[in-house]
């Protein structure tokens, strides 16, 4: 009984400084945060922080994971529904277009992430975990694709599963630019990025409907 109560508050506290993190990273950027700033935020001393993270790089890896832990959740809900795999691909589009208006600190992070992992000199510690968590979102859309077989919803002509997981990669990445980077970029009042994410959507739909 104990015991289970120790890894309840020990798996309570991890999980609160994963997301203070991500709150401290965000607004002051990756590398200028410290793990004493960590430390400090979350009221606990540098030595116990430095007992659940011996690194920073751990810890910056712990909310990349967190962070996409989040958004496979919903992707799961969505993939199991009882709908046409076209359905679910569009409700998917439609998912990533609502998270990424809707929570852009989770988006924002995860840009700063990928930009940070890729200008270290060595790859990050832990970050095949991150690589694994990756891999499992792809393979959650496997249903979409072989249901899109069956059911008939999706084109049989083209190598669905590449052009499934194309279209999710293109429509997030650009959806990232677009609306993150509107406070530097000049875009009409009638072209904002909102509009333009629904219309890559139904030209990536399009691509994968039988005619």
């Amino acid at each position: 009984m104990q015991e289970g109560i120790r890894q309840h508050k020990k798996l309570s506290r991890y999980k609160s400084i994963v997301l203070t993190a991500e709150h401290l990273f965000l607004e002051g950027g990756i590398d200028a945060i410290q793990m004493q700033d960590i430390a400090l935020a979350e009221g606990i001393g540098i030595a116990t922080l430095f007992r659940y993270f011996p690194k920073k790089e751990k810890l910056i890896v712990a909310v990349a994971i967190q962070n996409l832990e989040r958004m496979l959740t919903q992707l799961n809900e969505i993939v199991q529904s009882s709908k046409t795999a076209y359905e679910r691909l569009e409700e998917l589009l439609n998912y990533l277009l609502l998270n990424q208006t809707n929570e852009k600190n989770a988006s924002k992070f995860r840009e700063a992430f990928e930009s940070y992992a890729s200008f270290v000199k060595e790859p990050l510690a832990d970050i095949e975990l991150y690589i694994d968590v990756q891999k499992e979102i792809t393979q959650s859309l496997l249903p979409i694709i072989e249901d899109g077989i069956s059911d008939g919803s999706l084109r049989t002509d083209i190598p669905i599963k590449e052009t499934i997981i194309t279209i999710i990669n293109t429509y997030g990445t650009f959806g990232n630019n677009v609306l993150l980077k509107t406070p530097i970029t000049y875009i009409e009042e009638d072209f904002k990025p909102e509009i333009q994410l629904r219309i890559l959507k139904d030209i990536l739909l399009s691509y994968v409907k039988p005619v």
